[in-house]
């Protein structure tokens, strides 16, 4: 039996103009590979969420929760990916996984809505000199991880090297625990300790998965925990 992992589906703009919600192949790819089956979390608002500024969407209705609920119902895992604009539906599915206890696994700025889901944003733009954007490098810069931390638990290293393709940083907060950190400070890695498994890295392991062993050994984790997940709710 294999675990049945949302990944939530990212507005994006076509090359004609089309609103569209999709998911990355190398995030879909990364769960295949992990040993899960991915399925897409589709957002529940009639809105072309694209075209749209959050700020100004009308809040989610009940029953626009319930469609969310009802897709949560049925997976095992949850994915929260990166991109570049997030909606109170991507704040609404981590408050459901943390209430629940649904394994979830944030990526760049997964990890940051995670940090913020039941606050207002709270992100500062990286003026570090250390690079935290390079698409084309495999490694960018090294990343130290707190040993009291599952992350930690799942590594079994203090250092390693990671890409970064962010311009943001998380700021520090009691509703989280910092796992990991750069060595210009900026928050690499979060949990929340409370739960089976909530974590979120600002790094991307399902780019590196193939030849990478800690990207490998985070997302072979992240499908156990939601195995078990699963095996709890049958």
């Amino acid at each position: 039996m294999k675990p049945l992992i949302g990944i939530l589906g990212r507005s994006e703009e076509s090359k004609t103009g089309m609103s569209l919600i999709s998911v990355q192949e190398k995030e879909r790819i990364a769960v295949i590979r992990s040993g899960g089956i991915p399925v897409l979390i589709l957002p529940p608002q009639e809105v072309e969420y694209r075209q749209s500024i959050p700020r100004e969407l009308p809040m989610l209705t009940d029953e626009e929760k319930d469609i969310l609920n009802c897709q949560l119902d049925v997976i095992d895992g949850i994915l929260l990916p990166g991109g570049d604009i997030s909606y109170e539906y991507d704040r609404y599915i981590v408050e459901q996984a943390i209430k629940r206890d649904i394994p979830l696994l944030g990526i760049c700025m997964g990890m940051q809505v995670m940090s913020f889901y039941n606050k207002k944003p709270n992100l500062k733009r990286i003026t570090s000199e250390t690079a935290h954007f390079n698409r084309k490098k495999k490694y960018v810069h090294q990343t130290f991880i707190d040993t009291k931390t599952k992350l930690y638990e799942i590594l079994k290293q203090e250092k390693i090297e990671v890409n970064s393709i962010h311009h943001y940083e998380v700021q520090k907060d009691d509703q989280f625990k910092i796992a990991a950190i750069s060595a210009d400070g900026v928050i690499e890695a979060i949990e929340y300790p409370d739960c089976h498994f909530c974590i979120g890295v600002q790094y991307h392991p399902e780019l590196n998965l193939e030849t990478d062993v800690n990207s490998q050994k985070l997302l072979e984790a992240f499908i156990e925990a939601s195995l078990l997940y699963h095996s709890r709710h049958i």
